[in-house]
């Protein structure tokens, strides 16, 4: 089963790899003809190398390498236009400060497109040869170590892999299950495999191991051990269990990752982090003046200071204080860390009720950005005193602290402010940790300049 998927995945990768080559070498003959650039200069290589380089980098990134990927058409495309996109960005940042040569822009925009074109050509020349391969090749035959719900929800899946197809040979009851496995294909008992000669009509044994026999699972590989035929392990962790990834060694010891938030990839760590670090720098630039103006309006309108801390609950539920421009008057903490605001809040000012509307009192959370404490965009933080209240009524509550907080987000500008549905704001939320990528935060920037800073709920 590896073997046959490796195989499928090394060629399919080094098609992948070869692209952007192929697609420099067809736009720099283009152009030549043309008589409008000489693509066969050393400076020209070294670009073409350079493209390669981050092509690599980014077509693995995005999973465009994955042969599994190819049919998975929801984000197959989409993550193709983001590896190319990258790369071409990459390449003209770097040449937008690099001296030591002159290249076309021409020549690097035609390439994109043509890459574009190639690699949309080759998923579905790969995608093709995949299925046909499955259907006129071998079928590979496998014995499904179980006999309970869960081995025939595994065999079916097998069956159905388009990749590498398989069929189910045998089922092999472990003791104490009951057996709940479809007709015509026999079940032995785990004593009886041992003397049946296996590696004649199986290729893999795939240990189907649902919850039940867990207690047993080590008892279980030791009898399989002698067999002599490759041992492959499918588990179930339960419906509601999401898995990320695969397993990974810490120590020695074999971890899997369950977790269903970004927070810990490359991307979320510094593509994220970057972008935070640049936009919120170039905000507090750009807005210090307004800034300026509003603090002094705030500190005329009432006693008091400019700026509010408050306790709000951020990563892993870690409480960080977070800044505001004081849109109300001065009062005890406790009414402001365990009261929502009312839309004729009469502890609002006049400054401040304009300051809320406009969303134009979040603005010194830019310093909580530049100090960690939060992201640009992210599930809002909530107070302490409503965290604690909303985790015993809403299920996966928590799960919205497996990000940064955010100054905006997607439920934000879904119009889900203040004192709205927190059920359908968790959902919004989950939503976003689900699929989060920096172009989705751009979207929803946008959304927030565009149409989420005066809503109806902000007050």
């Amino acid at each position: 089963m590896i073997r046959r998927l490796s195989m499928y995945e090394f060629f399919f990768r080094l098609c992948c790899f070869a692209l952007p080559v192929l697609a420099f070498l067809i736009a720099g003959n283009s152009l030549r003809v043309l008589d409008l650039i000489n693509p066969l200069s050393h400076d020209y290589l070294y670009l073409c190398v350079t493209l390669e380089l981050v092509w690599i980098v980014c077509s693995v990134h995005f999973d465009v390498t994955n042969l599994e990927a190819l049919f998975l058409e929801a984000n197959g495309k989409r993550n193709c236009i983001k590896a190319i996109a990258w790369t071409y960005m990459s390449c003209f940042s770097a040449l937008f400060f690099y001296r030591g040569a002159s290249y076309s822009r021409l020549l690097l925009g035609t390439s994109g497109i043509i890459l574009l074109a190639e690699v949309f050509l080759l998923r579905v020349v790969a995608r093709s040869m995949v299925k046909r391969a499955g259907q006129l090749g071998e079928r590979l035959r496998v014995i499904v170590i179980g006999a309970d719900a869960f081995a025939r929800q595994t065999s079916e899946r097998l069956r159905s892999n388009v990749v590498t197809p398989c069929d189910t040979v045998a089922y092999v009851r472990i003791p104490g299950q009951q057996v709940s496995v479809e007709d015509g294909i026999p079940v032995f008992e785990l004593d009886q495999l041992k003397s049946q000669n296996v590696k004649r009509f199986a290729n893999d044994l795939v240990i189907a191991a649902s919850p039940e026999i867990l207690p047993i699972l080590s008892a279980v590989i030791v009898q399989l051990k002698g067999l002599a035929i490759p041992i492959r392990f499918c588990l179930d962790l339960g419906q509601d269990v999401r898995v990320r990834e695969r397993f990974f060694r810490v120590g020695g010891t074999h971890i899997l990752d369950v977790q269903i938030a970004p927070s810990e990839t490359i991307s979320y760590v510094i593509l994220k982090r970057s972008f935070d670090l640049v936009f919120s720098a170039l905000v507090l630039t750009l807005g210090a003046l307004p800034m300026l103006l509003i603090a002094i309006a705030v500190r005329i309108s009432s006693p008091g200071p400019v700026l509010f801390s408050q306790d709000r609950v951020g990563i892993n539920g870690q409480v960080f204080k977070m800044w505001k421009f004081r849109t109300m008057r001065t009062s005890s903490t406790s009414d402001s860390d365990t009261q929502w605001t009312t839309a004729a809040d009469v502890r609002c000012t006049t400054i401040g009720m304009f300051l809320r509307k406009s969303s134009l009192d979040e603005l010194p959370q830019f310093f909580n950005v530049l100090r960690g404490d939060m992201s640009v965009v992210g599930p809002r933080p909530e107070r302490p005193y409503f965290v604690d209240k909303f985790i015993d009524e809403i299920d996966a509550y928590n799960t919205r602290h497996h990000l940064k907080s955010g100054i905006t987000g997607w439920a934000q500008v879904n119009g889900l402010r203040g004192d709205t549905d927190i059920a359908k704001r968790v959902e919004l939320d989950i939503y976003y940790i689900q699929n989060w990528s920096l172009a989705f935060d751009l979207q929803i920037i946008l959304m927030t300049v565009f149409s989420g800073m005066f809503v109806e709920n902000a007050y």
